[in-house]
């Protein structure tokens, strides 16, 4: 089978993660990413590799005026209909570097799947909605304006309204890496009618093997690693980081130590003055994340809102003790208690007294961290997340050579 699996980046979080694995695990997959100016030889661009050069540099409104990069990429987009490939496999997609039209039109002509890294696809836009169900009626006057992906204008109601004209009517296959968004899929206007298919996310074969490595450092009893991609992201959960932590410091007399990392770890170091941190911004390095993970005992997880993060089945897999919040697709990689503790709802206080737990009893870390190792090897191997592909892709490509 020829898979061609398509990207907005070549590398920045948990999406880019899966993509590596499935291209690493698919000996005939290709990739083709949107954006960047620097990728492997492999990659495809969508848009061409000098021109993305330009666009990242102090050239940019030149290269933007004469090869506007979203028309471009746009027209690429549509291209892929007319390919040899035998699935096209989309993940991050927010109609950025193509229209909901072209994904429509690419859809119709070839066999399509679709990894919902987030719930932009059924929504007026947003990827997360929490606590909002106008996407299940009508879109507009929305809460979340500014924040990614949605600009400070309201188009949200325009955005619904297309993907229920466009998308709403396809038979499209739809990945969802946790049973709370495949049922949040399942249950919206726009994907009522989609087939909804569940495949976990794995832990990362390469992540594993680093921390297989000879040990170049202890694990040191209480100290906290916190990896987030972007510290500034308020979706990422820093406002209940800090709140979480200051409740530990009026639980208990110790204070941990922080391992940061991630963009602008150095920013929300600033913001912890009270607190021992170490600050070691976006670590792409599998090698030396994995080293951060063998320091710490304690991996904590603020984000109110996520899918089915790679960085908690990272986490799991290194030994951590992880404390999350309980959002989405979490509480599927979490069993509280036994492979790991979560907070009894989203907010810092609760975060807190849950963070407080594992502070002061370093056994129970021990404990957890183990079943957490194990829960990881058994449930979430790469093995099984390629298997499950693999069977997903030859089911579609054989219900497409028998549609009318």
């Amino acid at each position: 089978m020829k898979i061609l699996l398509v990207n907005n980046q070549w590398r920045l979080g948990g999406a880019e993660t899966v993509v590596h694995q499935l291209r690493r695990g698919l000996p005939s997959s290709r990739l083709a990413v949107a954006d960047g100016k620097v990728f492997p030889h492999d990659t495809h661009p969508l848009y061409p590799r000098a021109l993305a050069r330009l666009h990242h540099s102090r050239f940019h409104s030149v290269v933007e005026r004469f090869a506007p990069r979203a028309q471009w990429t746009d027209r690429a987009f549509r291209r892929l209909a007319e390919t040899s490939y035998d699935v096209v496999h989309l993940h991050n997609f927010h109609g950025r570097y193509a229209s909901i039209e072209s994904l429509a039109y690419v859809a119709r002509r070839k066999p399509l799947v679709w990894t919902f890294h987030a719930l932009w696809g059924v929504t007026g836009g947003c990827d997360h909605p929490r606590d909002c169900r106008r996407y299940l009626e009508a879109c507009g006057d929305c809460p979340q304006l500014g924040r990614w992906p949605l600009s400070a204008h309201d188009d949200t109601a325009a955005q619904l309204a297309a993907k229920l004209t466009h998308l709403a009517p396809l038979p499209l296959n739809i990945i969802a890496p946790s049973r709370w968004l495949a049922g949040i899929v399942g249950a919206s206007r726009v994907g009522r009618h989609w087939r909804v298919h569940h495949i976990p996310n794995a832990v990362d074969t390469g992540f594993c093997q680093a921390l297989a490595a000879p040990p170049c450092v202890n694990r040191e009893a209480g100290t906290i690693l916190i990896v987030n991609r972007n510290f500034r992201d308020e979706q990422k959960g820093f406002p209940i980081l800090q709140a979480a932590l200051a409740t530990v410091a009026a639980r208990t007399p110790s204070r941990p130590r922080l391992i940061l990392a991630g963009e602008n770890s150095e920013w929300a170091r600033e913001n912890l003055v009270d607190w021992s941190c170490e600050s070691h911004g976006y670590v792409s390095d599998v090698a030396r994340l994995a080293k951060l993970h063998a320091r710490a005992d304690i991996f904590l997880f603020a984000s109110p809102a996520e899918n089915f993060p790679c960085v908690i089945l990272e986490a799991m897999a290194a030994g951590n003790c992880v404390v999350a919040t309980p959002s989405g697709g979490v509480v599927e990689q979490v069993e509280n208690g036994k492979s790991g503790l979560l907070a009894a709802d989203i907010s810092g206080e609760a975060l807190g007294k849950a963070l407080a737990c594992a502070v002061g009893d370093p056994a129970l870390c021990r404990q957890i961290g183990e079943a957490a190792r194990e829960r990881v090897q058994r449930e979430f191997n790469e093995t099984l997340f390629l298997e499950r592909h693999r069977r997903l892709y030859a089911e579609v490509i054989e219900r497409w050579g028998t549609k009318p």
